[in-house]
């Protein structure tokens, strides 16, 4: 396990440079959040594309009334016929939901909102965005606190690439980032001798996104750490339960939709099913667990194969699927406190040519992308 004196480092900074640190998460919302608010997107969203953070409310309210068939019927097939004011023509050959039913919690607040105020479609979209870029402010101010208690090393970059990734994802509409957030506060409550706690956070990211198996090593962990002093952890039974009930529904919630997405699946194309870019997904992942493995970062080395595993079964080759990279530079010197900040330095700086290299055969575009639609959504408007 980690040390007690994780942040004796920061004891010398400026007292500015702590208050940023404080309060990364509210500089992240405030300084982006007046792109919903003051552009002419009817969505909302940076490039008047994106509907997701308006479907997933559609859908929780389309749940109160199918109840179960959010999972196993197509979306197009329930969505009518509830009385929703702001409904919107997406995932109609899709379940309404894929995704574990945590995402429908997270999504209540917005669904009562949108049902009961009374808003105008246009008013509707910015709170809903302004909500989803609030989760995104939380997971970055994770990332930031994460870093703190972690060996130093590259954070600048590493924090630099994670901002592209998670704004992206909030100015665009996207919810990922909630379970990024869960992870990382999971790996902040581990590096602080709370193994009870990251256990929770990290059935919270398992409860909101699948994709969250990119954390199941540091779970494993954890949950062996609990119970070596299972004696000294209060409530440990009832928070073993409920981390077990958790991961047993979102199991459920798969098994419930997986044969829904039939007819997506028929005509989805594999990403990697082209040898070129399986070429160089191969070759820059074997460069990088190769640093991994010289340098014994064991925690983000599974990472990385759960990272990789998820890309080779791709079946979308959509940018945010990508935010599962950041499990792994976040994983790096967690297991070590006496990692050299060179050791350090150089395999998050692996990860980050790895990152770039694989983002754009994957996912489609690279992170960088935020930058070119900011320019598109400044000539317009």
């Amino acid at each position: 396990m980690p040390t007690d004196s994780l942040t004796d480092e920061y004891a010398d900074l400026p007292p500015s440079v702590r208050w940023g640190i404080r309060n990364a998460g509210l500089l992240f919302f405030v300084t982006l959040a007046w792109v919903p608010l003051f552009n002419q997107s009817r969505f909302a969203d940076l490039s008047s594309w994106y509907t997701d953070h308006l479907h997933h409310s559609f859908a929780t309210w389309v749940a109160f009334f199918r109840g179960l068939e959010i999972y196993t019927r197509p979306f197009a097939e329930v969505r009518g016929g509830t009385g929703w004011p702001y409904p919107v023509e997406a995932w109609g050959d899709m379940p309404g939901f894929a995704y574990p039913p945590g995402v429908m919690v997270l999504f209540l607040p917005l669904t009562l909102v949108g049902r009961f105020v009374g808003l105008s479609f246009h008013g509707f979209a910015v709170v809903s965005l302004l909500y989803i870029l609030a989760l995104t402010a939380w997971a970055f101010h994770q990332a930031v606190q994460a870093l703190v208690v972690l060996p130093r090393g590259s954070r600048a970059a590493t924090l630099g690439l994670t901002w592209l990734i998670l704004a992206q994802m909030g100015l665009q509409g996207f919810f990922d980032s909630a379970f990024v957030g869960a992870g990382l506060a999971a790996l902040v409550a581990w590096r602080r001798r709370k193994p009870d706690v990251a256990l929770l956070w990290l059935a919270a990211a398992a409860f909101l996104h699948f994709r969250a198996v990119v954390f199941a090593p540091l779970g494993v962990l954890a949950l062996h750490q609990c119970w070596k002093e299972r004696a000294r952890i209060r409530h440990f039974a009832p928070k073993l339960a409920v981390t077990a009930g958790v991961v047993v529904l979102g199991l459920v919630s798969f098994v419930l939709m997986y044969p829904a997405t039939q007819a997506f699946r028929e005509k989805a194309l594999r990403v990697l099913s082209h040898p070129n870019a399986m070429g160089v997904v191969v070759i820059a992942s074997l460069a990088l667990a190769g640093v991994l493995m010289v340098f014994r970062q064991w925690l983000a080395l599974a990472a990385q194969g759960l990272v990789v595993a998820l890309a080779f079964v791709e079946l979308q080759n959509f940018w945010w699927h990508g935010a599962i990279v950041l499990a792994v530079p976040y994983f790096i010197g967690a297991l070590r406190d006496e990692s050299f900040k060179g050791e350090v330095s150089l395999a998050r700086g692996a990860w980050l040519l790895w990152a770039l290299a694989i983002h754009p055969v994957v996912w489609r575009d690279h992170p960088g992308q935020l930058f070119i639609e900011f320019v598109k959504f400044l000539r317009v408007g």
